[in-house]
């Protein structure tokens, strides 16, 4: 366990789980993946290694922003893990491949010592596109991480779940399962220095695609081949490309492409009707729901792409690593391009409010798609993979709530007598038990100090101050009957100031 928690050292005042659901049409588990504001203790590395659920992820990024280690997440699950490792082999790239807990590979990149988040994640990114995934996601995700306003980072679920006897192990150089022994020796042969990992080169060729600006998934089938049971799919998804990429010649060029890439082809007379079918108007849509390319879809990387799905639309930034804050009112955080975007609710529902928060946040101007296609295309492909983190008790609307409670009523000038309550000041009774207040005039104060939940919701929330809230309750003051909020009289906070005793020096 020691070897194995130095080796996957991260962040350690939070950690991720994930819970199993069921496997969608394209092979992947689904769940609920959330992250727990705890510390990672010696027990969870324990139970993570004998089995003991919920499997253990680690934030690979550190509150200085450095890490240890790094990983290319392959989501494909008809991969040939040994091909893999034989072509890293070759390209002499110390990475180590394990299988992903839904079938897929997680390469892993690992140091000896804490380097910059940042090379990791551009050093990964390179190897990504010369293996051939370009647009899959990169472990860290983030380069800073903003802990001071509860910011965690992604987490990256760990092999070895139950040791030797799981399915989430290391490839051994001829394609074996690795024993968690032999994960370790391969560690210590690949491991690197900074000065390694900044020396690796690759060598920056220009990867052939057989449908240049295309979808990923096309390109992605035509290097490992197009299975008999769904060459018709196949080739209607590329029979949509040709018509975007070559609408001059495009029959001409499906029926090369029959050839060339369909095992066996399918007959000309298939082909001719597949010409039909996408001549209709209204048919010419990419088919992507369906296998094979459900299994190999990268929607998010698709949409970046000239002939891609949208063809026409202005495009979209790389939408991607979604994060939801379970607090009052939720926040959300999402990568745009380049740029981390922080939004409310309502931002992320609406594509027109989403384009302003870009704009507002990152000078960024993005398209805003139809209200359908914003949804079905780009919102759901990011709920999938949502992470949830438990927000900082601190910005618990509850304890905010409180905190301005405290301040207004102890802190700020009060009313003299129960009269003064029209003066918009609280009012505390002579015996200090309960203190007295319009809802407005506490509102008031809370806008002023930044506070965005609504009128209502505000109001609500103080009723669930149950130590503190007493009642609503109408008073005569002043031959009026004002409804007031009452509640339990709040002690002031004391500064907590030195009483260090100084010597008395002569000057």
């Amino acid at each position: 366990m020691k070897k194995f928690k130095e080796i996957f050292s991260g962040l350690t005042i939070a950690y991720g789980q994930y819970q199993k659901g069921d496997r969608g049409t394209n092979g992947k588990l689904k769940g609920k993946a959330f992250i727990v504001r705890k510390n990672v203790t010696d027990k969870l590395w324990e139970d993570h290694l004998a089995g003991n659920p919920p499997a253990l992820g680690i934030i690979p990024i550190r509150e200085d922003n450095n890490c240890k280690w790094g990983c290319i997440d392959v989501d494909v699950y008809n991969l040939k893990h040994h091909s893999l490792v034989q072509t890293i082999r070759k390209l002499k790239l110390p990475l180590i491949v394990c299988r992903s807990k839904s079938g897929g590979a997680h390469i892993f990149l690992f140091t000896t010592e804490f380097i910059p988040a940042s090379l990791m994640q551009n050093t990964l990114k390179k190897i990504s596109k010369t293996l051939g995934y370009e647009g899959c996601e990169i472990f860290p995700k983030q380069t800073e991480i903003l802990v001071e306003r509860g910011d965690t980072g992604n987490f990256l679920n760990l092999p070895y779940f139950n040791g030797t006897k799981g399915l989430r192990y290391a490839f051994n150089d001829n394609g074996s399962a690795g024993t968690l022994e032999e994960f370790y020796k391969l560690y210590d042969l690949l491991a690197c220095g900074r000065q390694e990992v900044e020396k690796i080169e690759i060598e920056e060729k220009k990867i052939e695609e057989a449908f240049p600006q295309g979808p990923p998934c096309l390109n992605q089938l035509a290097k490992e081949g197009f299975g008999e049971g769904a060459r018709n799919n196949a080739l209607f998804n590329i029979a949509v490309y040709y018509k975007q990429a070559k609408p001059d010649s495009w029959e001409d060029e499906l029926v090369k492409a029959n050839q060339t890439h369909m095992e066996p082809p399918l007959s000309n007379g298939e082909v001719q009707q597949l010409i039909k079918s996408v001549n209709r108007k209204g048919y010419d849509k990419y088919r992507c729901k369906d296998a094979p390319i459900n299994v190999v879809c990268q929607s998010r990387l698709c949409r970046t792409k000239r002939f891609g799905v949208g063809y026409g639309e202005e495009q979209m930034p790389l939408l991607g690593n979604l994060i939801k804050y379970t607090s009052t009112p939720p926040q959300w955080f999402l990568d745009v391009g380049e740029s981390r975007i922080e939004l409310k609710t309502e931002q992320l529902y609406s594509s027109p409010l989403f384009a302003l928060a870009c704009l507002d946040q990152a000078n960024l101007v993005v398209p805003v798609p139809k209200s359908k296609d914003w949804k079905e295309l780009f919102l759901k492909p990011l709920m999938n993979n949502l992470q949830e983190v438990e927000p900082l008790k601190s910005l618990d609307p509850i304890n905010e709530i409180t905190s301005l409670l405290q301040d207004w009523t102890t802190n700020r000038q009060s009313a003299r007598t129960l009269d003064d309550i029209f003066n918009k000041l609280p009012y505390t009774d002579d015996d200090r038990e309960y203190t007295y207040f319009r809802m407005e005039d506490f509102y008031n104060f809370c806008k002023r100090n930044h506070w965005e939940m609504d009128k209502v919701k505000t109001g609500n929330l103080i009723k669930r101050l149950e130590d503190i809230f007493v009642e609503e309750e109408r008073v005569r003051v002043k031959n009026q009957q004002p409804r007031l909020i009452k509640i339990k009289a709040m002690k002031k906070i004391e500064a907590n100031v030195s009483k260090t005793k100084y010597q008395q020096e002569d000057f």
